[in-house]
C-alpha cells in the first residue's frame, strides 16, 4: 500500500506524463479508454473499466493511469 506522500508523487508523475504525451494520445487513441503503467500504454478499450481490468490483470499490484482520450473536436473551446 502506498503512503499519502508516495501516492501524491505517483499522481503528479502520471499527470506530467499525460500532459507531455497528450497530443500523441489524441492522435492515436481518440475516443478510446487507455491504461498506462510505468509510462507505457498497456491497454486500449471501449471503457475505462475494461482498460483498468486489462492493465491490472497484466500488471498485478500496479496503479494504472486510466483515462478516456478526448476526440479532437472535444478540445475546441467555444467562447
Amino acid at each position: 500500500m502506498l503512503t499519502k506522500q508516495e501516492l501524491s508523487a505517483e499522481l503528479e508523475s502520471m499527470d506530467r506524463w499525460y500532459s507531455l504525451h497528450f497530443a500523441e494520445l489524441v492522435n492515436q487513441y481518440a475516443g478510446k479508454a487507455i491504461a498506462v503503467v510505468q509510462g507505457n500504454v498497456v491497454a486500449v478499450a471501449e471503457t475505462e473499466k475494461e482498460a483498468d481490468e486489462v492493465a491490472r490483470r497484466l500488471f498485478p499490484g500496479s496503479f494504472p493511469l486510466v483515462v478516456t482520450v478526448p476526440q479532437p473536436e472535444e478540445l475546441v473551446c467555444l467562447i
